[in-house]
């Protein structure tokens, strides 16, 4: 039972340390006072706050507020102990039953585990602290990878969503489960509301909500008011309302120089880490479904170029080739699923993107039908403006491996190539044009105002140019990139994609930004390097590694590092840590960059090289577009 107030039996009540006040409404106005014992206290609210929401058919979810353990039994009556049997006992009742609690509270006592297990259902735990402070993405991106598995795995059942009253965390978590489902922000709001409700009442949730998923604030917002049950907490953080209603997404504050080897995204769950890196390796090396991975493939399978040297310089007079700056970057495949977009590095680390890939013009805010299965290649670069010097992360791809699923590894690279644009970039640019149509006409025609603007990385297709186009690009185009570029990269233009070493995919450097990934490791005569042979890492003998003066060798200790070669000093000289590979280069690919620096092909040789391989036969149509000299 609920315990009396001081005074009333005639006695004082005694305050135990630790106990908790909580003041609610009696008849006459006055508040009364209610006194728990240590670890009883009940949450402000609590006892009046509704403990069921309805059932969320679209997620299969049921949303609530925390049932309380038997422990609880001391301080409340029957009719007001909401404890985890009754929770599972009531959703039977209405013909659900319940396979999994989803716990967002940032607490362990409200009920004991086995309370829960002991009815046959699974507990999952996602901490998000309460007060002050939306759900985290990482928590986020945690529970719609633990929902999603539960729907696929655990058909027919429901799963039970509660923080300490079923409202803010719950309700955040379950309209970002909506979003990526397709919803537009104002439509899953609404739903969950229409399912539990007031639904989120803490203004700065649904601000938050409104700029991750790059949405603006509509102009008529109001704050929600406090639910009727809920009293004032005047600790709780105020939110600064003179956020521009129309851009709360704005501009990125850049605090400091964004890097190309940045961490950018957001951190997922191994376990969906695991999945992404096998969907790719299945796409790119066409493994069914019902296959298994063999494990010697459960590695970054991206197509690696070789340098060019005096030997394999003959292949651009008997294939067809394409050319391209070679930008200074970080090589990544993107996967882009209806629930993300996920930036995959060489050592397969897997980072979260929040944007959006149309596949067709949206009729109404839940008809979205985003990529699914569609993989790019490309590296992520970072522009800079030379006038304002404002940084800007881009991606630039270069190739398409699959669009929603259908594999392209074996079609030309040329058709890969423009699939990139035609296929997938294009549907991103004529849905900007159309939102901006009606920003600028104040218009609300289009379903779904996104800003596109305010996503943190802009997807570009990489611009290719006949093999004509080296001499441009080594005496215009270069020099006047926004970002680094070290050389050329030549690519075949009939190709497929091929896995590893490509001898056809050919990458010439600048002579002092010839390259090699080697392991550090220190000895007592100094640091060594190593290079890979097969699954063996095998030392360079002799080799020798300079730093710059004063740099600790020691915090690269067994890492990768990328060294160019001194000529000059017969030395590699240290250029920075590849924190996105585990592995070194492989022997044979240290030999082919060994062998293009001692053949020394200046920028002079290509240009030679590129006019003589043009009077070849392959090049019939490309001499059409040749611009007149």
């Amino acid at each position: 039972m609920v315990p009396k107030r001081p005074g009333e039996d005639g006695g004082d009540a005694q305050i135990e340390p630790g106990s908790k006040r909580l003041r609610g409404e009696q008849a006459d106005g006055l508040p009364p006072l209610q006194i728990y014992p240590k670890g009883l206290e009940l949450p402000s609210g609590w006892l009046d706050c509704p403990p069921i929401g309805h059932r969320i058919e679209q997620l299969h979810v049921v949303p609530a507020k925390v049932p309380l353990g038997r422990r609880f039994g001391q301080i409340l009556t029957e009719e007001q102990h909401f404890s985890p049997e009754k929770l599972i006992h009531q959703l039977r009742a209405k013909g659900l039953e319940v396979g999994l609690i989803i716990d967002l509270t940032n607490s362990w006592r409200y009920y004991d585990l086995e309370e829960v297990e002991s009815l046959g259902v699974t507990h999952l735990k996602i901490m998000c602290r309460g007060r002050g402070k939306a759900p985290e993405p990482q928590a986020v991106n945690k529970f719609v990878w633990e929902l999603m598995n539960f729907n696929r795995t655990t058909p027919g059942k429901w799963a039970v969503v509660h923080c300490t009253h079923g409202y803010n965390r719950t309700g955040f978590m379950i309209v970002s489960m909506l979003m990526r489902h397709g919803c537009t922000l104002a439509f899953a709001l609404r739903l969950f509301k229409e399912h539990r409700a007031n639904g989120i009442y803490k203004e700065d949730y649904i601000r938050t909500l409104y700029q991750y998923y790059h949405e603006p604030l509509p102009a008529s917002f109001q704050a929600p008011a406090l639910p009727a049950w809920k009293p004032e907490e005047p600790d709780s953080p105020k939110v600064d309302h003179d956020l521009d209603a129309e851009e709360i997404g704005g501009d990125r504050e850049e605090l400091c120089p964004l890097q190309h080897d940045d961490d950018i995204g957001e951190d997922v769950t191994s376990e969906q880490a695991d999945m992404v890196c096998e969907s790719i390796i299945r796409q790119v090396r066409n493994v069914p479904e019902d296959d298994a991975v063999p494990d010697p493939w459960r590695t970054f399978p991206g197509s690696q170029p070789v340098s060019l040297d005096r030997q394999n310089l003959s292949l651009l007079h008997s294939e067809r080739y394409w050319v391209t700056w070679k930008a200074d970057g970080t090589r990544y495949m993107l996967l882009i699923m209806h629930h993300g977009a996920y930036l995959v590095d060489r050592s397969f680390k897997v980072r979260r993107l929040q944007m959006r890939f149309p596949k067709h013009f949206v009729r109404n805010s839940d008809s979205y039908q985003s990529h699914h299965m569609t993989l790019l290649d490309g590296e992520l670069i970072v522009d800079e403006d030379r006038e304002t010097g404002k940084h800007t992360y881009r991606y630039l791809a270069y190739d398409a491996m699959a669009i929603n699923g259908k594999s392209l590894v074996n079609c030309p690279w040329k058709e890969r190539w423009q699939a990139v644009e035609n296929l997938v970039l294009k549907m991103r640019q004529a849905e900007r044009i159309e939102i901006d149509k009606d920003v600028a006409a104040r218009l609300n025609r289009y379903p779904v105002h996104y800003q596109y603007r305010s996503e943190l990385v802009r997807v570009l297709q990489k611009g290719f140019y006949p093999l004509w186009g080296a001499k441009k690009l080594l005496l215009d185009v270069i020099p006047t990139l926004s970002h680094e570029s070290d050389g050329l990269i030549f690519q075949a233009y009939n190709e497929p994609y091929n896995v590893g070493t490509d001898a056809k995919l050919l990458k010439w450097k600048y002579g002092n930004m010839n390259s090699v990934d080697f392991l550090l490791r220190s000895k007592a005569a100094g640091p060594e390097l190593y290079l890979g042979k097969g699954s063996d890492i095998v030392l360079l003998p002799g080799a020798k590694v300079e730093f710059s003066e004063g740099e600790d060798v020691r915090q690269y200790e067994n890492c990768i590092v990328e060294c160019s070669w001194d000529g000059d000093d017969g030395v590699w000289r240290f250029m920075r840590v590849r924190t996105d590979k585990q592995l070194p280069n492989a022997k044979h690919v240290y030999e082919k960059v060994l062998a293009s620096i001692k053949d020394n092909i200046e920028q002079e040789d290509i240009i030679s090289e590129v006019e003589e391989a043009m009077k070849s036969s392959v090049y019939e149509r490309d001499r059409l577009q040749m611009p007149v000299k």
